[in-house]
C-alpha cells in the first residue's frame, strides 16, 4: 500500500481505497470520512401485521354476534315490555292481601295475587332477565286410591325473569309434580272433576323454587281478578266480563 501511495500517509491511502476522500486545502493532509452503507427504504407493511388486523376484526365481529344471540335469548321484546307495563298498572289497583308463598294449592283469589306478584317481579328493573330458550320439563303423576290414573310430561313456557307457566288438566286424587329435581304434592278432592289448572314456577338461581297451582275457572270467577297482559296467548285466559 505504501508503494502505491508515495508521499502520503497510510490513513490517507486507506481512505482513498474506501472511495471517500476529502481533498485538503493547500498545505493540509487530506481528511477521510467514515462511509456508511446505503439504507434501503422498507415500507411499513407486512403480512404478519395484516393477519393481526384481520384477526382483531374477526374477534370483534364474533363478540358482536355473541352479544346479539345473548340479547335474543334473554331480553324481552318491545311488545312484551308493553304488556308487562299494562299488567303492572292493573296490579297497582289490587288490594295487597298477603298470601303464603310456600303454599302450593291456591284458590282462584290467591292465584290472582300470585300472578300480581309475578307482575311485580317482571316490572322490577333490579331483577335480571333470564334465558328464554330454557323450558323446564314438568312430570305429573296422579294417583287415586293408590292406583296411577294419569301420567304426563310437559314443558313449561318461560315468561321472563325465571318465571315459567303451564296450563294443565288435573284429575281428582293426589298429583305429584316433579321439575328439575324438585317435587310437590297437590291433593284435589275426589268428589271434584277434572279441570284446567294454571301451574306457575319461580326458579331464581341460588334460591329454592316456588310452585303454585290454582284452577283457571276459579281465577276467572274471582272478584277483580288480575289477568295480566303478559300471559302467553297460548294459555287462552280471558278476562272476566
Amino acid at each position: 500500500m505504501s508503494r502505491q501511495c508515495p508521499n502520503r500517509s497510510l490513513r490517507w491511502c486507506l481512505s482513498l481505497a474506501a472511495g471517500i476522500v476529502i481533498w485538503p486545502v493547500h498545505g493540509e493532509e487530506p481528511r477521510d470520512m467514515e462511509s456508511k452503507p446505503l439504507r434501503e427504504t422498507v415500507p411499513d407493511y407486512s403480512t404478519e401485521l395484516e393477519d393481526e388486523q384481520v384477526s382483531r376484526l374477526q374477534n370483534l365481529l364474533r363478540s358482536y354476534h355473541h352479544e346479539e344471540r345473548v340479547a335474543a335469548q334473554n331480553q324481552p321484546t318491545a311488545e312484551e315490555l308493553e304488556r308487562r307495563q299494562k299488567a303492572s298498572d292493573d296490579a297497582a289497583h289490587m288490594s295487597t292481601i298477603p298470601f303464603n308463598a310456600g303454599k302450593v294449592r291456591l284458590s282462584g283469589a290467591e292465584g290472582s295475587l300470585a300472578l300480581a306478584e309475578i307482575t311485580r317481579r317482571l316490572s322490577d328493573p333490579n331483577i335480571p332477565e333470564s334465558r328464554r330458550d330454557y323450558r323446564p320439563v314438568c312430570s305429573l303423576r296422579t294417583y287415586l286410591l293408590g292406583s296411577l290414573i294419569a301420567g304426563e310430561s310437559r314443558s313449561l313456557q318461560p315468561v321472563g325473569k325465571h318465571h315459567y307457566l303451564l296450563k294443565q288438566n288435573l284429575q281428582p286424587g293426589n298429583t305429584t309434580i316433579n321439575i328439575a329435581g324438585h317435587s310437590w304434592n297437590v291433593n284435589i278432592p275426589e268428589d271434584s272433576h277434572s279441570q284446567a289448572y294454571l301451574i306457575t314456577l319461580y326458579k331464581p338461581p341460588g334460591s329454592a323454587p316456588q310452585l303454585h297451582v290454582f284452577p283457571v275457572a276459579e281465577l276467572l270467577a274471582a272478584d277483580n281478578a288480575h289477568i295480566p297482559a303478559w300471559l302467553p296467548e297460548e294459555l287462552q285466559l280471558n278476562r272476566p266480563g
